[in-house]
């Protein structure tokens, strides 16, 4: 008979396939979020816009 030696720890191709499932759902996420964050950032930099078009203008420095 073959003795089975305690198994402590992972084996490499089980690294693997968790390095695949998080790179996958990593990957999802991003592509999910991509056109929200993009849209929002586009929003922020028309309300940016916005508010420096009604400042005042400042005095000339020729004077």
């Amino acid at each position: 008979m073959l003795k089975r030696r305690n198994q402590k720890g992972l084996t490499l191709l089980e690294y693997c396939a968790g390095a695949a499932v998080v790179a996958v759902m990593t990957f999802a996420f991003f592509k999910m979020l991509g056109n929200n964050i993009k849209s929002a950032g586009a929003e922020i930099g028309t309300w940016a816009q916005d508010r420096a078009a009604e400042m005042p203008s400042l005095p000339s420095m020729d004077e």
